[in-house]
């Protein structure tokens, strides 16, 4: 999959706090598709409140955040199914792969109208296979299904999402969102739901997304195995700490 060399998340001098306790103090990073970053530290530091500053759900007291390109998050805590949101695993699936189905309908519409033969219809079908082609969007099912297989989600269809626990719920999330390659990931203790052999293909499917890649997490193997990774360029993660947030080597 090409990489969208223009998207991109920054953040410049960031404070966060909560309940008036200041969490996080000075974070600078950037982050580009192709790189990976792990937000390290012990509970109540402020990693879930770092992620929520980087999807824009939270504003920080200081400092800016920019986002170009799309983001995928999955949240540590999913404790109950959105009455307003999708109501079965695959309204959930659906939504979260929305961008690559909508690229493959315009491209199939952009196809029947080359039959105008107008400049027009011409130009429209370049732009749509661009667009299928830059998120890969024909790949996008085999994607979702192997992704599936790998955490262990539910793969019917029809099933009601008040009808999943909480684990259930969330690796069928987290294989959407791996699945549709948004540029920029932003995963929230990943690995809380998933058995030894749902982390080990976790990892392998994050290693071979081109998305960035943010992992919150305090588990251990989780962050050896990242550290190892030929594609952490970074070399670093964020450490956070109440009142401060410094860089340390993984």
């Amino acid at each position: 999959m090409p990489q969208r060399t223009t998207s991109h998340l920054r953040a410049r001098e960031l404070q966060l706090s909560r309940g008036g306790r200041v969490l996080l103090t000075g974070i600078d990073l950037t982050l580009v598709p192709g790189a990976v970053l792990a937000v390290v530290g012990e509970n109540g530091r402020g990693k879930t409140t770092l992620l929520d500053a980087l999807a824009g759900t939270l504003e920080p007291d200081a400092g800016t955040v920019e986002r170009h390109g799309a983001l995928g998050m999955v949240r540590q805590e999913l404790a109950t199914a959105d009455a307003d949101g999708p109501r079965t695993v695959g309204d959930l699936l659906d939504a979260l792969l929305a961008r690559p189905l909508a690229a493959l309908r315009e491209h199939d519409a952009a196809a029947d109208a080359l039959a105008d033969g107008t400049a027009e219809a011409a130009r429209r079908y370049d732009d749509a296979l661009a667009r299928v082609t830059a998120l890969d969007a024909w790949d996008a099912p085999r994607r979702l299904e192997v992704a599936l297989e790998e955490v262990g989600a539910v793969t019917d269809r029809d099933r009601e999402l008040t009808a999943l626990s909480v684990g259930q719920r969330y690796r069928v999330r987290l294989a959407g969102v791996i699945a549709a390659r948004d540029e920029i990931l932003l995963l929230d203790e990943p690995t809380n739901h998933l058995g030894i052999s749902g982390v080990d293909d976790l990892l392998e499917a994050l290693e071979r997304t081109p998305s960035a890649v943010v992992v919150a997490s305090h588990d251990r193997t989780v962050l050896r195995r990242l550290a190892h990774w030929p594609r952490l360029d970074l070399g670093e993660a964020v450490r956070c700490a109440a009142g401060r947030a410094g860089v340390d080597t993984l």
